[in-house]
C-alpha cells in the first residue's frame, strides 16, 4: 500500500529550481522507459567482501521496478512519470539503495530502498518513516520531509519497500570537516549538542522502536513524558518490536531490556547451524577455540549478573529516541557556513533506548587516540619540539581531536546535566559489562569471563550491591573454572595478537568489516592466500593442526 505523505507540492514551493538554459546544459537525455535495463542498480556495488562474499551481496541484493519508483517519486511531487528527468543511484550503503530523482524543472527527491538485511520488513521502513516525522516535528530537528512511502513490498507495483523523500540541501560534513578549524567545528557540535537537548525533551514509557500506532497490530498509542515530568497520551504514534539491527530487543523496564539482549545472544548460540566466525581474533590450535558451550556460560553469567550492573538513579535509565549513527556523512551542512546544519539523515533503525545507551559522544568526534575522560584541556606533547614533522603533524592533530572532545564534554556537563550524568556511567565496569555482551554470539566470550574475575573484585562498588545492601557474589567459580578462564584468556589475547599480524601484513589493504574497494579485491586475495600460508607453516605441526587452521581462516580462499 503506497502512503503520500504530504499533498504534492505547488510549482511555486517546489525545490532546487534551475533554469532553462541550465536544464538544457544538465539533462541532455531525454526520460525513457528503459530504467530497469540498468541491473546494477539493485547489486552491492561499493566494495567486495573478503569473507562470504556469495552471502554478504545476496543480502544486499534488491528486486525492484525501477520504472514504478519513479512514477512514484515525481507524483510525490505532482509530476507525471514522463517527467521525471534523470536518476543516478548514489553510494550505497550497507543496508540501502539510496537514488536522486530530478524532474525536468530541476526539482530533486531522494529515494531509499532498503536491503535484505536492513532488518524486519515492513518494520523497518515503517518505524523509520515514523521516526523522522516525529523528531522533524515533535523534537524539532532538520530532518527531510518523508513525501511517499510503502512498507508493504508485496502491496506496492514498485516490489520493495521504499522512501521518497527531500532532497536535503548543502553538503554532507565530511566533505568540509577536515577543512574546518576548531572554532567552527565546535560552533557545529554546539548545534549538534542543542539537537540531543531537544532529543531529551520527551521521553517514553517503553523501550522499542517508534511507529505510527496504524502500523502495529492492536496498538492504542504511547505515553509520553515531559521535561516537567507531566505525561500524556499520544494516540498517533506507538512504541513497538525494536529495528536495530542486532535482532529484537524491547521490553516495558530496564531490566526486561537488558535480559533481553542476552537472551537474543544466547537464543542465537543454541540454535544457529554454524557459529559465526570473527574478524577480531585468528583462532586455532595452541590458541583458543571458539564453542557453544563457552558461550553460554559467558551468556549465563551476565545474565545471573546483570541486576548488579543496573544504574539506580532512574533519571538515566528512561527511554528516549536517539539518532543510531551520527557522523559526518550523516550530516549536512551549509557549504559556506559549516557550523550550520541543514538536515540530519538516515534514521532507520532509530532505538528508544535507556539513556545510558545512548551518552556517549557524536561518532564525528571519534579519533584514534587516548580517549577524553574529563573536563580539563588536554596536555599538548611535551617534546614536540624534537619530533620530526610528520609527528608533529599527527601530535597537533591529536591535541585538536582531544580538545574537541573535551570542549563537547563541558558543554554537556553545564548544559545537559543528566546526558552527562549517562556518559560518566558509560565510563564504568558496570556499563562495559552490558555494552560488552551484546556481541557474544561473534566474539569475546573468553575475554568476558575473565573480566567476570575482576568484578569480583569491585564487587562492592556495583550499583546494584550497593543498592541491596552488599550481596555476596552470586556466581561460584572452582579454583579448576578460574585456571580455566585464565588458559581461554590468555589464548585469545594469542587469536587477537595473530589477527592484528595479519592486518599489519596487508597494510592499506586490510579488509576493514570484511570490504575493500573493488578494484583491490584481486590484490587483497592474493596477499591473504600468501599470508594464510605463511603463518600456517609458522603455526602448525601436525596435519591435523594444518587442516584445524586452514578450516577456522575466516576469509574466503
Amino acid at each position: 500500500m503506497l502512503r503520500r505523505a504530504v499533498p504534492p507540492l505547488q510549482n511555486q514551493a517546489r525545490i532546487s529550481l534551475c533554469t532553462t538554459s541550465q536544464l538544457r546544459t544538465h539533462f541532455s537525455q531525454s526520460f525513457h522507459p528503459g530504467w530497469d535495463a540498468n541491473n546494477d542498480s539493485y547489486d552491492y556495488t561499493r566494495g567486495r567482501f573478503l569473507s562470504s562474499e556469495a552471502h554478504e551481496m545476496k543480502v544486499r541484493r534488491v528486486k525492484l521496478n525501477m520504472n514504478e519508483l519513479a512514477k512514484s517519486a515525481a507524483e510525490s511531487l505532482g509530476f507525471t512519470y514522463s517527467q521525471c528527468a534523470r536518476i543516478e543511484k548514489l553510494p550505497d550503503g550497507m543496508f540501502n539503495k539510496a537514488f536522486l530523482f530530478t524532474m525536468q524543472d530541476g526539482t530533486r527527491v531522494v529515494g531509499k530502498v532498503p536491503n535484505p538485511n536492513a532488518g524486519r520488513p515492513h518494520y523497518t521502513t515503517a518505524s523509520e518513516v515514523a521516526t523522522m516525522d516525529f523528531v522533524r516535528n515533535e523534537l524539532s530537528t532538520p530532518v527531510p520531509r518523508v513525501l511517499a512511502w510503502s512498507s508493504k513490498a508485496n502491496e506496492n507495483p514498485v516490489g520493495a519497500e521504499y522512501i521518497i523523500m527531500e532532497k536535503v540541501e548543502g553538503v554532507q560534513l565530511d566533505k568540509v570537516w577536515p577543512k574546518m578549524d576548531i572554532k567552527k567545528r565546535f560552533e557545529l557540535v554546539k548545534t549538534i549538542s542543542g539537537y540531543q537537548k531537544a532529543w531529551m525533551s520527551t521521553s517514553f514509557t517503553q523501550y522499542g522502536s517508534l511507529y505510527y500506532s496504524s502500523d502495529l497490530p492492536n496498538s492504542e498509542g504511547c505515553v509520553l513524558v515531559k521535561e516537567d515530568e507531566s505525561d500524556f497520551e499520544e494516540h498517533r504514534f506507538a512504541v513497538g518490536p525494536t529495528t536495530g539491527r542486532e535482532f529484537f530487543d524491547d521490553g516495558n523496564n530496564v531490566y526486561q531490556y537488558k535480559s533481553a539482549v542476552g537472551l537474543r545472544e544466547l537464543a542465537c548460540v543454541q540454535n544457529m547451524a554454524r557459529l559465526p566466525r570473527s574478524l577480531l581474533g585468528l583462532y586455532g590450535p595452541g590458541t583458543y577455540t571458539p564453542s557453544r558451550p563457552k558461550k553460554i556460560a559467558a551468556l549465563q553469567d551476565y545474565l545471573r549478573l546483570l541486576p548488579y550492573f543496573l544504574p539506580t538513579d532512574e533519571s538515566i535509565s528512561s527511554a528516549y529516541l536517539w539518532h543510531p549513527d551520527l557522523h559526518t556523512e550523516n550530516i549536512f551542512v551549509h557549504p559556506e557556513r559549516p557550523s550550520e546544519v541543514l538536515g540530519i539523515i538516515d534514521w532507520q533503525s532509530s532505538e528508544i533506548l535507556p539513556l545510558f545507551d545512548h551518552a556517549r559522544q557524536p561518532y564525528l568526534l571519534d579519533y584514534d587516540g587516548p580517549p577524553a575522560t574529563g573536563l580539563d584541556p588536554p596536555e599538548f606533547s611535551k617534546n614536540f619540539d624534537q619530533l620530526d614533522p610528520d609527528e608533529q603533524r599527527k601530535a597537533q592533530s591529536l591535541y585538536l581531536n582531544m580538545s574537541l572532545a573535551t570542549l563537547y564534554r563541558k558543554l554537556t556537563s553545564a548544559k545537559n546535566k543528566r546526558l552527562f550524568k549517562a556518559m560518566e556511567f558509560g565510563q564504568t565496569s558496570s556499563f562495559d559489562m552490558m555494552l560488552f555482551a551484546h556481541n557474544l554470539l561473534i566474539d569475546g566470550e573468553a575475554l568476558y569471563r575473565a573480566r567476570i574475575l575482576d568484578i569480583e573484585q569491585e564487587w562492592s562498588s556495583l550499583p546494584g550491591v550497593q543498592a541491596s545492601g552488599n550481596q555476596p557474589f552470586p556466581l561460584e567459580l572452582s579454583a579448576e573454572d578460574v585456571n580455566c578462564i585464565g588458559e581461554d584468556a590468555d589464548g585469545a589475547i594469542e587469536g587477537l595478537e595473530l589477527m592484528q599480524s595479519v592486518k599489519e601484513s596487508l597494510g592499506e589493504l586490510w579488509p576493514e568489516k570484511g570490504i575493500v574497494q573493488p578494484d583491490r579485491y584481486d590484490e587483497a586475495k592474493r596477499l591473504l592466500k600468501k599470508v594464510k600460508t605463511e603463518l600456517i607453516a609458522q603455526l602448525a605441526h601436525s596435519e591435523a593442526e594444518k587442516k584445524a587452521w586452514e578450516e577456522s581462516w575466516p576469509f574466503d580462499d
